[in-house]
């Protein structure tokens, strides 16, 4: 793209900013602003802006004040103090012409933002700039600063300016402390520009005041909105101000009273409740004690009353939501004396506080005052509960009347959380949708918070409405007295002093209620029933009696296409937890799962938590003969899926999807859909799969035992019984692979098999024998998928070894080294498989800092010499989870000791060899090559080098003077300084600091906020 020739003329340039502003292609418009830059930064830019500004044309105007602003930015400084105040008296000339020649709002708004660029760069030769600029107003011509000695007071000058020049003396004032505002207070900078604008707030005080209540010259123009928006940024900047001055906060203080009077001004309510809302929320020390009184008694007014009814039932309008956010505010801002007084008016308040919590249409979608309401009343109670709590309140005459009014305000949130009809919901979009349920589960916070006040008497409390909503068949109700009760589960459940009050819950015609599947029950209720069956699972342990209730509801809600999920989850959570006493049941339950798969295809992950409960079942049989027979009968269910899925896979021909044993490889929900035989099959093995990882789970012992892993620990012992079902179970898993070879998922599930075992210390069949599962490792080629799963699990598997008997771990760990690291040399590049690399790295850190002479017998030498190059490597590389990986490593490395001398002399000779090349690898790193996240963890084995080898400083010097080092940055005498820092810190924390200081100087300034 050709550059357009600089314009010769004004008149040319007068048309390319005409042209700027008329429908161009973007490259012409580009052009045409590329062009005009250029113009104003150059030396005639200052004589552009003083020729553009006698244009007529308002887009010319604003383009030569846009031009003053560019110039102050760029060259100021060269401007002498003479120079700039001749500068300033132009500008302000400017101002006041545009007043009387018809210019445009922007045009004058643009001119004032040309004088708040001069404070910030002259403040010196413009202190007192707002009394200045109003002197200027009135008298209608631009005076020098120092003719101020001679003009009246501020309250005077304001007074004397019209509608007009008043506004404009409002937009200058917002502007000024909006501008000031965005530079950073605490640079040396800017200290003087906020010193100077500090000093200029009794004149905004005087201004404001004024602004409040501006002359009637001229009715159209609003000054007071302009004024509220002012007053509002000089009290937002007050707040960042450190410790608020008192010479800036007491004058905006006294315009508080000024302020409170615009609400009654229909037209500018918006504004002032959005402006003592947000000082309420965000500044509440801003106001006196005064202001707040005069507040409460604004709030206790008819006005106030009718705006509280325009909220409560106007239409959710927006003057309305404004009122009750205005109220919500001021509650906030004094929520401990709201609480703690009990005279009418504060309790009239609260009152109306808590019917905000009542306000009419559905909540989220319609009302939105209710969350921001709830918000306030969990604020209330935990208050209550600091003050109830606190040593240093002795009496609490407040407490009846607070309780009280924590009463209305349950029973509000009990009304607002009931679902509406279905129709209704069916019309509400996701966003409401998920905004009705986020609000119910802080509705349900807050009844947490409520139960820590009134214990028992919250849970009587929905009890009774529960029964009562029941008797009238008022489902809504019903429901949401449920969701209250489901609410508390976390504080009652474990609880047996507050099962009377459940029981008159599960006593009642609560389960057959749910059962009523063709009835009137509303989907909702079920779902919240079956969730609160679940959470009261300990209820259920110690009730055995309505366990029975609570089963068979939740089986037959099993096969239901929305509750089968929930209600297979809840069986799983019931089942683990009343184990004991469930356990001459397990027969029972296996011929129900039996009978549920016999009738239809069960949802692949119901199915899995129903297994999970029954496994759960299994486990707590005490009798070992009589756990292992009835083991064995969910297995066998299991064992047939197996075979079917191989025998499938080997004879296509026999797929018959008439057998409900064969639709289990396809997917319920696309019945239609059938794919190829071959997918079938892997998909019956793959669930058969998953539910054989269920049983592991639920298998698994939860007592919490004590392992002593310094301890020579004895084997597990294992009967005949379990040996002969865990080599069953093997075999299968292995057949599955190898039918299925290509899929990873096959991997990931067997891996999840085995990972049950390894944390168990007590006898069961999937608590493989130490070889059984080293075998399975070690048999797994490079091709295999998920490699970087298996290798995952290997890691696991080791620290299950270091549990066991020390005799046996060294055997087991030398059969999976040479796997382990065969896979990583089969690896074209470390990066082509991250997983594999850092499990890999992560498995040889783990056995290397329990059993070292492992890895340093390891044959052929070779392998282990690849090794560390191979980790090395990794260091240098970019893949942040590999890297440090191997940063742990050759921390753990660099520290390895052991009492052994042969082997510390061989550990010894390795680090010198190895020393140089670690040492290199970090400085490299450091040096810039690293990402500014990684600094941390590379600092580590940094540290580890100079305190712990004495010829770190030596290594890491070879290092930074190497040819290598990636930067020029930094000189030789930077160098030399950082590596008497890291050797003098001796491993210290603040090495981090150091390195990072480092590593910015090498990469250079220009990456300190980008890398």
């Amino acid at each position: 793209m050709e550059h357009l020739p600089l314009p010769s003329s004004l008149a040319e340039v007068e048309s390319l900013i005409r042209a700027l502003y008329q429908p161009n292609a973007p490259a012409t418009i580009a052009q045409i602003q590329e062009v005009l830059q250029r113009l104003q930064k150059s030396p005639q830019g200052w004589q552009l802006a003083q020729s553009l500004i006698a244009s007529r044309d308002d887009n010319i105007k604003f383009y030569a004040a846009l031009t003053v602003i560019v110039k102050l930015n760029r060259d100021s400084a060269s401007l002498t103090d003479d120079e700039a105040k001749e500068l300033l008296q132009n500008i302000v000339g400017w101002v006041l012409q545009s007043l009387v020649d018809g210019s445009s709002a922007f045009v004058t708004k643009k001119l004032c933002s040309a004088l708040i660029t001069f404070f910030i760069h002259f403040p010196h030769l413009w202190p007192s700039c707002l009394r200045h600029f109003l002197y200027c107003l009135d008298i209608g011509r631009s005076t020098p600063v120092e003719s101020l000695d001679d003009a009246l007071q501020t309250n005077i000058i304001v007074g004397n300016l019209d509608r007009r020049k008043l506004t404009v003396a409002v937009w200058f004032a917002t502007t000024l402390v909006e501008e000031v505002g965005k530079t950073d207070m605490n640079s040396p900078k800017y200290v003087q520009v906020h010193d100077a604008l500090i000093k200029n707030a009794p004149d905004v005080s005087c201004l404001l005041a004024r602004g409040f209540s501006p002359p009637q010259d001229s009715p159209g123009t609003k000054t007071q909105g302009d004024t509220l928006s002012c007053f509002q940024a000089w009290i937002l900047y007050a707040q960042r101000v450190p410790s608020s001055s008192d010479l800036l906060v007491r004058p905006l203080r006294e315009l508080v009273d000024y302020s409170i009077n615009c609400f009654a001004d229909e037209e500018l309510f918006q504004a002032t409740a959005e402006l003592f809302s947000d000082v309420l929320t965000n500044y509440s020390s801003f106001f006196t004690e005064a202001h707040y009184n005069s507040l409460s008694s604004l709030f206790d007014s008819d006005w106030a009353a009718q705006h509280y009814e325009q909220t409560i039932h106007g239409s959710h309008q927006e003057d309305g939501i404004s009122f009750g956010l205005l109220m919500l505010a001021y509650g906030d801002a004094k929520v401990h004396e709201l609480m703690a007084r009990t005279d009418d008016r504060s309790s009239r308040f609260l009152q109306r506080l808590s019917g905000l919590l009542a306000a009419d249409g559905y909540l989220v979608g319609e009302d939105h005052v209710f969350v921001p309401a709830l918000e306030f009343w969990s604020t209330f109670v935990e208050t209550m509960i600091d003050s109830t709590y606190s040593d240093e309140e002795q009496t609490q005459n407040w407490r009846p009347l607070a309780d009280q009014h924590l009463k209305t305000v349950i029973m509000n949130c009990w009304r607002k959380v009931q679902w509406p009809p279905a129709e209704v919901f069916a019309e509400w979009d996701s966003a409401e949708r998920a905004g009705f349920g986020d609000a119910r589960k802080d509705v349900a916070d807050m009844l947490q918070s409520v139960f820590t006040l009134n214990g028992v008497s919250l849970l009587s409390f929905f009890a009774d409405l529960f029964l009562q909503s029941v008797a009238v068949q008022s489902w809504a109700e019903v429901e949401a007295s449920v969701f209250c009760l489901g609410s508390l589960s976390d504080c009652v459940s474990d609880n047996a002093e507050f099962d009377f009050e459940l029981s008159k819950v599960f006593a009642s015609p609560f389960f057959e209620l749910l059962g009523e599947t063709h009835g009137p029950i509303p989907l909702r209720l079920r779902q919240t029933g079956l969730k609160f069956i679940e959470r009261y699972c300990e209820y259920f342990e110690r009730h055995g009696q309505y366990l029975p209730h609570a089963l068979n509801l939740l089986f037959a809600a099993v096969n239901d296409p929305v509750l089968g999920g929930p209600s297979a989850r809840a069986i799983s959570t019931l089942c683990s937890s009343c184990r004991s006493i469930l356990t001459g049941e397990a027969g029972a339950f296996i011929r129900q799962y039996q009978a549920i798969r016999s009738g239809q295809v069960l949802d692949s992950w119901a199915e899995e938590k129903i297994i999970l409960a029954i496994a759960s079942i299994i486990q707590a049989i005490t009798d070992d003969s009589r756990r292992l027979e009835v083991f064995e009968e969910l297995y066998a269910i299991l064992r047939k899926d197996f075979e079917r899925s191989v025998q499938l896979k080997a004879q296509p021909s026999i797929l018959n999807l008439a057998d409900p044993d064969f639709l289990r490889g396809v997917e319920p929900s696309k019945p239609q859909v059938v794919p190829a035989v071959e997918e079938i099959a892997l998909q019956i093995a793959l669930r058969a799969l998953r539910c054989l990882s269920s049983m592991a789970k639920g298998m698994q012992d939860v007592k919490e035992n004590i392992v002593d892993l310094d301890s020579d620990s004895q084997p597990i012992l294992r009967d005949g019984g379990f040996s002969n079902i865990q080599s069953d179970i093997t075999r299968l898993l292995a057949e599955v692979q190898r039918t299925f070879s290509y899929s990873g998922e096959v991997v990931e599930v067997i891996c999840n098999i085995y990972r049950a075992g390894f944390s168990e210390t007590d006898l069961g069949p999937f608590v493989f024998p130490a070889d059984v599962v080293t075998d399975f490792f070690v048999q797994q080629p490079f091709e295999t998928p998920r490699l970087g799963t298996l290798l995952s699990t290997a890691c696991s598997f080791i620290g299950s070894l270091y549990r066991g008997p020390k005799t046996f771990v060294p055997n087991h760990l030398s059969r999976l080294l040479p796997w382990v690291i065969s896979l990583l040399q089969a690896l074209q590049v470390p990066e082509s498989d991250t997983e594999v690399t850092q499990n890999g790295i992560i498995f040889v850190d783990r056995l290397m800092s329990r059993y070292p002479e492992v890895l340093f017998q390891l044959q052929p030498q070779q392998m282990l010499e690849f090794f560390f190059l191979f980790s090395l490597k990794v260091l240098d590389g970019k893949e942040p989870l590999p890297k440090n990986a191997a940063a742990d490593f050759w921390s753990g490395f660099i520290t390895l000791k052991s009492e052994d001398p042969g082997l510390q002399e061989t550990i010894s000779n390795a680090m010198g060899h190895l020393g140089p090349l670690v040492a290199q690898s970090l400085v490299q790193n450091i040096g810039g090559n690293a990402a500014r996240s990684e600094l941390d963890k590379l600092s580590d084995p940094l540290k580890k080098l100079v305190t712990n080898q004495v010829r770190a400083q030596s290594w890491l010097e070879q290092a930074l003077f190497h040819e290598s080092f990636p930067s020029k940055q930094v000189t030789p005498q930077e160098k030399t300084l950082f590596l008497r820092k890291i050797v003098g810190l001796r491993g210290s924390r603040a090495t981090n600091q150091v390195v990072r200081e480092f590593w910015l100087a090498c990469r250079g300034s220009n990456f300190t906020y980008v890398s």
